[in-house]
């Protein structure tokens, strides 16, 4: 009837825009622009290398201070087979995808050294370039699907990992600059590793010290009376430095547009 094709024309009209909610949502912030070609990606690769490496050596702290952030030898930000040998890929598409990974990690790193961490440990990624063998998984950093919003033919995705070392603030200001809607990245884990007395009492002073042990001594001190005058001690909790770890993953819608899927309305 009638009043049915109306209804069903409303309810596609509704989730048309349901649709086009979730698409803006996960293609938020800038888009990337990528190359196919091999050897410009290979420079910029090295490029990306030498920058991130001045940036953390330059490093200041918020006050202005010269705070360089510490760095493994030959560190190459995610990049470390292409450290010494740039061999630029054959495949195009492998080209694309290490531009991209590329200027992802640019964008994380950003945000990682304006969190004025103490020490950058690690930067992995997924190694879409490697050719995968019959019945393995690809190597490197891999999200499973329980974790991902991969879904083949329409959602695509690239992990990546950061490990740095820092107090609570720095990992505060990292996730707070990543929720940015600059780049469609969602956090996917966070791991803690806390040094062994990260949470410790201060010592007495020595006059404190001898006090306790000798202030039952005074001939004026009464033990079994308070002294109003005392004031609890109260512990005084230091944070230390931790290593954080973590582990985002880069959106990118690959449904084909709705131009491309609407039924041709010329006569067959």
């Amino acid at each position: 009837t009638e009043a049915n094709i109306e209804r069903s024309q409303e309810n596609v009209a509704q989730l048309r825009a349901v649709l086009a909610s979730i698409r803006d949502d996960l293609q938020r912030g800038s888009r990337l622009t990528t190359s196919t070609d091999g050897i410009g990606v290979m420079a910029g690769i090295q490029q990306y290398i030498s920058d991130y490496q001045q940036k953390a050596e330059a490093h200041t702290n918020e006050i202005g201070e010269a705070a360089p952030i510490e760095l493994p030898e030959n560190f190459a930000f995610g990049f470390e087979r292409f450290f010494e040998e740039a061999t630029p890929p054959e495949n195009p598409e492998k080209a694309l995808q290490l531009d991209q990974q590329r200027q992802i990690l640019s964008y994380l790193l950003n945000q990682l050294i304006q969190s004025d961490p103490d020490a950058i440990e690690s930067v992995q990624r997924e190694l879409l370039e490697q050719p995968v063998e019959a019945g393995k998984e690809r190597r490197g950093l891999k999200l499973g699907p329980a974790v991902s919003a991969r879904v083949p033919g329409a959602i695509d995705t690239m992990a990546f990992s950061v490990t740095f070392t820092g107090y609570t603030s720095v990992l505060r200001n990292f996730l707070n600059k990543l929720a940015k809607p600059e780049l469609p990245v969602v956090v996917r884990r966070i791991e803690v590793e806390r040094p062994s007395g990260s949470e410790t009492i201060a010592e007495p002073t020595p006059d404190d010290a001898l006090s306790q042990l000798f202030g039952a001594l005074d001939p004026n001190n009464d033990p079994s009376e308070p002294d109003p005058n005392a004031q609890a001690q109260e512990p005084v909790i230091s944070e230390n430095i931790s290593r954080f770890t973590v582990i985002v993953e880069f959106i990118e819608i690959v449904l084909p547009d709705e131009a491309d899927t609407e039924p041709s309305s010329d006569p067959v």
